[in-house]
């Protein structure tokens, strides 16, 4: 873009410069390399050196070497090291965000490389972006400028400085503005509204996992596991019985001992001598040189055992280890706690696991209008969401933590999303940008970043998510019960999931029992099962109420451009 200066161009209402200083927020030290701005849009926290290359627009470069040497100026700087990071982000990303480049971080320090590059959607490598060992970058620096010219108007390419030992790790949102078309592209992009697949991914790429903590699954149903789930003990920890059945001793034929019936529960050892045979129970401790043959393979005449002629030769008994042993990997990070993984945590004497708890969630339900009693007065209508949101949040992986009311005003609404402790506010109503919806202005007050900012989708078009200074994730849901419980139930699993460091939730898809017609956006609408497995949708919805749902298996999502007959997303609804 000659003769104008890229960076101080907006895109989202904040200049490009002002998107790469917010996404590197979380470093230890931020240098520019370029002038300072006179109005500079920076992260408050930031420890944040301007400087400038050598000559001037010197090129790539010499930017990373005048950038070098900034990160080491001063007395408080710690004794550097070969292997500390370096992250190099051009200024000219206008959708760039934290996560990306912490996965640039987190992927050059799990990988046997001395820098890691960013791709673009396209998969062209963004050598502007990414993540050095900074031994190897000073390595490549001074070898790539070495001998040449100072007074050289430009130097070399980032290519030249490349250390032989690189990785790249396609990312999302790292497309760079090079032309006015590149730049009206990105202000257009920016307004358009995203569809509920791109507000989900958004979601689940600019949401930094909580931090992770020992504590016992039982304890933390709905959270996901943050290190892989070990086992501490063999399953089975003793032989076992598989079967009812006797325990024999040696070949057959045996002789049955009518005086021993070994049980499960029972203490002290069983001697069964060779040529013995003795009864045991399903899930009784086998003794010891013995091996377990069920019933149905076995023949008795009084006091003699034989194993059937055509039964097979085997042992119905179930062996230290036999399913899993010490040190296995029953789980892997991110891992959803289940009931089943709780359940398997006790079978391996599994205490404690590192793990992210379902996050906190404070409810507030906004409007002047609520009212709790049977016959409202005049203006008033009766909350019916409030009772019942918190059930759909938990089937969400989210874990309610308190429910309250916010009058219509500036105070309230400021109180909201600075008070508590809890790690995620839902704020249900106030999200119209209307004249009495102050939600918008309560958070611009915060200084919360938009991750959603409104859905292509109906209901739910006023949806937005955001993240205050603090951390805390604000989620502004429509008013009206059916959209609020809808849109909530679309796109709050995925919120949970990125909050936990779990894997993205599975999406479900049927085919209709009738064809659906299209329309210019996301449609969530009731959903019934037929008896031939086929989905029968409404064609529409009321959404003052929830009346919809109440002989309703599922919602479902019905995007535009598709045909009548095309399978549809199906979302889940706690069951009924």
């Amino acid at each position: 873009m000659p003769g104008t200066d890229k960076v101080l161009a907006t895109v989202d209402g904040r200049t490009l410069l002002g998107h790469a200083l917010a996404a590197t927020a979380f470093c230890d030290r931020v240098v520019v390399v370029g002038p300072r701005p006179p109005d500079l849009d920076a992260p408050a926290a930031t420890d944040l050196r301007f400087t400038r290359e050598t000559p001037h627009f010197g090129g790539p470069v010499r930017a990373l070497r005048a950038g070098l040497a900034a990160i080491e100026r001063g007395e408080e700087y710690v004794t550097p090291s070969d292997d500390d990071v370096v992250l190099t982000v051009s200024a000219d990303l206008p959708f760039v965000h934290e996560n990306a480049l912490r996965s640039l971080v987190g992927a050059l320090r799990s990988r046997e490389a001395d820098a890691v590059f960013a791709t673009d959607g396209a998969g062209r490598v963004q050598y502007l972006v990414g993540a050095w060992r900074r031994g190897a970058l000073q390595r490549g620096v001074a070898a790539a400028l070495d001998g040449v010219d100072d007074t050289m108007e430009r130097g070399p390419s980032v290519r030249a400085a490349l250390p032989q030992a690189t990785a790249t790790l396609a990312l999302d949102d790292v497309e760079d503005v090079d032309t006015p078309e590149d730049l009206a592209a990105a202000r257009t992009r920016a307004e358009r509204l995203p569809d509920l697949d791109r507000a989900r991914r958004a979601i689940r790429a600019r949401l930094a996992p909580l931090p992770s903590r020992p504590g016992r699954p039982s304890d933390h149903s709905g959270g996901c596991l943050a290190d892989p789930m070990v086992a501490v003990r063999p399953f089975p920890h003793f032989d076992t019985s598989a079967m009812d059945g006797w325990a024999v001793a040696g070949p057959g034929p045996w002789v049955v001992d009518d005086r021993v019936v070994v049980t499960a529960g029972a203490g002290g050892t069983t001697a069964v001598a060779d040529g013995r045979a003795v009864r045991i129970a399903t899930g009784a401790p086998v003794p010891v040189g013995t091996t377990v043959i069920r019933d149905e393979f076995t023949v008795r005449s009084g006091a003699d055992l034989r194993r059937r002629p055509d039964a097979p030769t085997r042992d119905d008994a179930r062996r230290v280890g036999e399913d899993w042993a010490v040190g296995a990997v029953l789980a892997p990070a991110g891992h959803p706690i289940t009931p089943a993984l709780v359940s398997t945590a006790l079978s391996a004497g599994v205490e404690s696991v590192l793990l992210r708890a379902a996050p906190r969630v404070d409810v507030v339900l906004s409007g002047d209008e609520l009212s709790d009693l049977v016959d409202p007065p005049p203006g008033a209508i009766r909350d019916t969401v409030g009772p019942v949101l918190p059930q759909y949040l938990r089937w969400c992986g989210l874990n309610p933590a308190s429910t309250r009311r916010c009058r219509d005003t500036d105070d309230d609404f400021d109180a909201a999303l600075a008070d508590g402790d809890a790690d995620v506010v839902v704020i249900v109503g106030a999200t119209g940008f209307g004249a009495a919806d102050p939600l918008a202005g309560a958070l611009a007050r915060a200084g919360a970043r938009p991750i959603v900012r409104g859905l292509a989708c109906r209901p739910g078009g006023s949806t937005s998510v955001s993240v205050t200074p603090s951390g805390r994730l604000v989620i502004g849901l429509p008013g009206n019960p059916f959209a609020a419980v809808a849109t909530a139930c679309a796109i709050l699993p995925d919120v949970a999931r990125a909050l936990t460091g779990g894997r993205a939730p599975r999406r479900q898809y049927g085919l209709p029992a009738q064809p659906i017609s299209s329309s210019p956006v996301t449609r969530l609408l009731p959903a019934t099962t037929t008896e031939d497995g086929r989905w029968r949708v409404a064609d529409s919805v009321r959404t003052a109420h929830l009346a919809a749902l109440v002989d309703c298996d599922a919602l479902a999502a019905v995007s535009p451009g598709r045909e009548p007959t095309d399978a549809v997303e199906i979302v889940p609804l706690p069951p009924r």
